[in-house]
């Protein structure tokens, strides 16, 4: 394969001209070193589990991924998918890297931050809206449910979710509404200030992401923690069971473990 830049051929933007197999393909410059940045960032993505200690990743590769990314971003290089995959990127650091809880913050201030000004330039995409709900959850658990509370954090999770139920409720296995579950579960019933958050509703909203997605580890283990929090303690011991034995998804290893690991703690502080 011969490669041969010409700068004298009639056009604005400068071209590569690849010689395959007797063959002329012409691609603009900007377009190939544009696809090269955002594909090596997402197979360093893809990558994220590679050389992880059971749920606790190598960082290498998703410090690559976030850095590729970022650059995709700068250079206007698919920018709608760039932007998702830098959040999910920033979820995936903050939740599965060991990273300190001064350091998690640090990072999902960026996943908030980021994610704000991303559905402002693209309030149609759910991707956006779920990765960004995602990261300020994970704000929400590591700088505490009544902050989040009381600063209108909550308040506006709930609003995203409703918006990714309404226009895509199969989205990452009923991710919508398993965020929203989340939501009313763990965010404190504050009167006049936030009296919305219900368990009785997290329970309606998990089995709506069960029926979408039975199988989803994450959707098990919420469904879990629900029914012992209601006193059904028979029905959850059914769940952390499966979810034990259960293999990991290969898209999704680090997180199916880490998810594993957790019902078997929960499992021991309830039934052992």
């Amino acid at each position: 394969m011969t490669i041969r830049l010409y700068r004298n051929l009639p056009s604005l933007t400068p071209i590569y001209t690849i010689i395959l197999w007797g063959f002329f393909i012409v691609v603009p410059i900007a377009d190939a070193i544009g696809q090269s940045t955002f594909d090596r960032a997402k197979k360093y993505y893809l990558q994220r589990d590679v050389n992880a200690d059971s749920f606790k990743a190598d960082p290498t590769n998703i410090n690559r991924a976030i850095d590729l990314f970022k650059a995709a971003l700068d250079q206007n290089i698919k920018p709608e998918e760039s932007a998702s995959y830098l959040l999910r990127s920033y979820y995936f650091k903050g939740m599965f890297t060991g990273l300190s809880e001064d350091e998690q913050k640090q990072v999902y201030d960026k996943g908030r931050n980021l994610g704000e000004k991303m559905m402002e330039r693209y309030p149609d995409s759910i991707p956006i809206k779920f990765w960004y709900a995602a990261n300020i959850g994970r704000w929400a658990d590591v700088h505490g449910f009544l902050k989040a509370a009381t600063n209108g954090i909550s308040k506006k999770l709930r609003r995203v979710c409703k918006e990714i139920i309404k226009e895509d409720p199969q989205y990452q296995d009923g991710g919508g509404y398993r965020i929203l579950a989340q939501v009313h579960f763990y965010s404190p019933n504050i009167p006049i200030v936030m009296g919305w958050p219900s368990k009785d509703k997290a329970f309606e909203l998990v089995q709506k992401a069960l029926e979408i997605a039975p199988e989803n580890l994450t959707n098990k283990m919420l469904y879990a923690n629900i029914l012992l929090e209601l006193g059904r303690d028979k029905e959850a011991k059914k769940q952390l069971y499966e979810i034990r034995r259960m293999s990991p998804r290969a898209s999704h290893t680090v997180e199916d473990r880490y998810v594993q690991y957790r019902s078997q703690k929960l499992f021991e502080e309830h039934f052992h």
